[in-house]
């Protein structure tokens, strides 16, 4: 019952992202050609990637609400990261190709842009993006969700891009105030460039934690401080002869797997094999939640 609780509302913030994407994708391609401004196209442009990525991650909370079947025999959680991956790479891309634009703006003498309707435009893609990121940071928090929270990541760097291209635009208000109107036409190009390397941040700190799940590197967390604890007092206690675990986060969902070296073969009936795996479970359950747990005892060395 909690799962599906905690799909449904995965699903919900997932759908009310690609409302919103929807909407602003549109308005911002169109309203970025209309004024000549390649910084609104850009906004546009991050929009209409996010709108893609947002029906994935639909998906994928779907996907990973199910259980393991016949072709997906270890479950979906691995898709999760995989998706994450995906996404941060084409929002580096973007930024990427952002700046490149920006600075070729630059080189080229800038361009002016019909500044009353692209005020509109800011104010309304900012005060847009920061609900809906407040919104879905607020649902992951409360529903730990991996994949609303790195999609509520795509609208703080929206949001962030649109308040940046506000400010831009209000400084050009300033300089023609002020007699400095000569400079206007590198606003909008220093703005891209500027926004693309400030955005990049974010998606840099996606595909460093999400290339590890990918890559099942074992996380350095408090949960793998709490798994080699209760191991090894467990060995101590029972008095195993060796054992080995292996420990890796895939999405949302831990996999465990332990092997027990055990050579008394009469005392660790299959009863006694049943309690430890009882115990390592009622030790670790809080911290690991969903989690593929794999107990093996052996008599031989070359199993663990």
């Amino acid at each position: 019952m909690a799962t599906s609780r905690k799909s449904s509302k995965e699903r919900l913030a997932l759908k009310l992202s690609l409302a919103g994407t929807v909407l602003l994708a549109s308005l911002g391609i169109g309203y970025g050609l209309y004024v000549g401004s390649n910084a609104i196209l850009l906004d546009g442009m991050f929009s209409f990637l996010s709108m893609g990525m947002t029906g994935l991650s639909l998906y994928t909370a779907y996907l990973v609400s199910k259980p393991d079947d016949r072709q997906f025999q270890f479950g979906y959680a691995h898709i999760e990261p995989l998706i994450n991956v995906v996404n941060g790479l084409l929002i580096l891309m973007t930024c990427l190709f952002a700046f490149i634009t920006g600075v070729k703006g630059i080189l080229h003498g800038g361009h002016e842009i019909v500044l009353e309707h692209a005020l509109i435009y800011a104010v309304l893609s900012t005060v847009c993006c920061f609900a809906i990121y407040f919104t879905e940071t607020y649902i992951a928090r409360s529903e730990q969700s991996e994949l609303v929270r790195v999609d509520s990541q795509e609208w703080l760097v929206d949001g962030i891009l649109s308040a940046a291209i506000l400010v831009g635009f209000l400084l050009v208000i300033l300089l023609d105030k002020f007699g400095y109107s000569r400079w206007n036409a590198y606003v909008d190009p220093i703005l891209v460039s500027t926004l693309s390397i400030a955005a990049s941040v974010l998606p840099l700190k996606v595909l460093k934690r999400n290339l590890r799940e990918v890559l099942l590197v074992a996380p350095q967390d408090k949960v793998q401080h709490q798994v080699d604890r209760v191991i090894a007092k467990l060995s101590k206690q029972y008095h195993f002869d060796d054992y080995t675990h292996h420990f890796a986060k895939t999405g949302r969902q831990y996999d465990l797997e332990i092997n027990i070296l055990v050579k008394n073969e009469t005392y660790w009936t299959t009863g006694r094999q049943d309690t430890i795996r009882e115990l390592i479970w009622q030790e670790l359950s809080d911290e690991l939640g969903d989690t593929w747990l794999s107990v093996s005892f052996t008599s031989q060395e070359r199993w663990l």
